[in-house]
């Protein structure tokens, strides 16, 4: 599965295509700079195609929502899979689904990298996240299964990832070896069970984990293990669909040698090996052509020849339509988890309002976030005259954090979104300080729910899952009363609050 940089196709890989030698890509936020254009550079793909006289390829992205979105530039920005969760709306999931498909579709993409469909069940796994559904087994299967279903009706093949679990660790498998140490019998009472529904419900490719797991392999993460690959996904599970790697140039896998690590993910069931940001992926390719194999070949121009050949229009992106849609998931999804008597807000007119939000940064490379502005404090002033903005850097400085504390000392109300605080000091001790002086500060986490951790005293608790602008508005309108707090926790907090049933 290539990649390239750039905004036009090479001509080495757009002969390729012609060829019939090159059947799949993965692009990147780097290969566009407009919509149109990106529209414009996958119009070539499929061109060189039909030239050729071959099926249309496979082109995919990470479409995810939420805290992964490889297309933006106006998009629609929809909440994301924990948003989702704490909706527990199948017909809400399914609608994302097909928001996602139609605007791939539109800028000529029809195979996205999504759903994620591992369990938050460990709060230290800051590679998850908010990209998971939350911790239940049954609730991911059934929401994942929704989205699913919603992409694949427009057209879009989804990929169920990463199998067989990303969720119960805190190592992060861009830099490292992951190990999950379970029993194939726990496994399956846990993280197996959204796949194992995901298949059920025709879902057409699944991507695997760089995770090792010993239960099922002693030695080999699950990329290149074929007791994993072959023996559990293929014939104890019964897939039949595309079987792709996650990016092959991340150091869980990497570590063994790109050519020895793509060589064994071939000879494991790999169908597709994504080559990710790899060198010479047409050098690459060439070499490993003798260990493709005919059944993989076979799924794979099965999985083309279904492909939609007609795209719509771009004006579909970002369309009114979607962005209803990204608004009720908001709306459905904010969660109450504590408060004191202070909501909802009942400012009058002199009431002074201090917004206090952190700078979005990309805490994994599976992050988009740091292209986000954070509008809470526009959302809040558009209901509310005085009302001040305040930002912090993630891990701010002593004296960063002083002088927001100063700026907010003689504020009547004082609103507090923090993004990962529990493992950021400077916002645990932000919050901590506005308490310790009397502010009570109300605070809503805008990433995983687990913030609170941090800071256990504080009174007045939301989580929106999001930093997109559906998600601050959807909080605004539950501090103002417009709306209550419907959304339902989709992970526990440990020591705090357990998963709502």
């Amino acid at each position: 599965m290539h990649s390239f940089r750039g905004f036009t196709p090479p001509p080495a890989v757009l002969e390729g295509v012609r060829r019939g030698e090159i059947a799949a890509f993965c692009l990147f936020a780097y290969n566009f700079e407009s919509l149109a254009q990106f529209r414009d550079l996958t119009m070539r793909l499929h061109q060189a195609a039909r030239d050729g006289g071959c099926p249309p390829p496979l082109i995919g992205t990470d479409q995810e929502g939420g805290q992964l979105m490889a297309l933006t530039g106006g998009a629609t920005e929809l909440p994301g899979n924990m948003a989702l969760g704490a909706t527990r709306s199948p017909e809400l999931a399914r609608q994302a689904g097909r928001v996602l498909a139609r605007e791939l579709l539109a800028v000529g993409c029809n195979l996205n990298f999504a759903p994620v469909l591992d369990l938050n069940n460990n709060p230290d796994n800051i590679a998850t996240g908010i990209r998971s559904f939350g911790a239940d087994p049954a609730v991911t299967a059934e929401l994942g299964g929704a989205l699913i279903a919603g992409m694949q009706a427009e057209g879009v093949l989804a990929t169920a990832k990463h199998f067989p679990g990303h969720g119960d660790t805190s190592t992060d498998s861009h830099f490292d070896v992951p190990v999950i140490d379970k029993s194939l019998e726990a496994m399956e009472a846990l993280e197996l069970r959204p796949f194992a529904a995901a298949i059920a419900g025709g879902v057409a490719a699944v991507m695997s984990a760089h995770i090792r797991f010993p239960a099922l392999d002693a030695e080999a993460v699950a990329t290149v293990s074929r007791p994993i690959l072959t023996g559990l996904l293929r014939e104890k599970m019964g897939f039949n669909g595309l079987i792709l790697t996650d990016a092959m140039d991340m150091q869980a896998v990497n570590c063994m040698g790109t050519r020895e690590s793509i060589r064994a993910a071939l000879l494991a069931g790999v169908d597709l090996a994504l080559l990710g940001h790899l060198p010479e992926q047409i050098e690459l390719t060439a070499e490993m052509r003798p260990l493709y194999s005919t059944a993989s070949l076979e799924r794979i121009a099965r999985a083309r020849a279904a492909l939609p050949q007609n795209y719509p229009a771009l004006d579909v992106i970002g369309c009114a339509e979607h962005q209803q849609t990204a608004q009720a998931i908001a709306d459905a999804s904010i969660t109450l988890v504590r408060d004191s008597g202070r909501l909802p807000l009942r400012p009058t007119p002199e009431t002074s309002i201090t917004i206090i939000t952190v700078r979005p940064v990309n805490l994994t490379p599976a992050d988009t976030s740091s292209d986000v502005q954070i509008n809470l404090a526009a959302a809040v002033r558009s209901r509310h005259a005085r009302v001040t903005a305040l930002e912090l850097p993630y891990g701010a400085s002593t004296k960063a954090i002083a002088g927001v504390i100063q700026a907010a000392h003689s504020s009547d109300v004082v609103i507090v979104g923090t993004l990962a605080a529990d493992r950021d000091p400077a916002q645990a001790e932000l919050v901590r300080e506005l308490h310790t002086r009397g502010k009570a500060p109300i605070v809503v986490a805008l990433r995983t729910p687990y913030d609170l951790r941090a800071f256990p005293q504080i009174e007045t608790y939301l989580c929106a899952y999001s930093i997109r602008p559906a998600s601050t508005e959807a909080v605004a309108r539950v501090l103002f009363g417009e709306i209550p707090a419907r959304g339902v926790l989709p992970c526990p907090i440990p020591g705090i609050k357990p998963v709502q049933a």
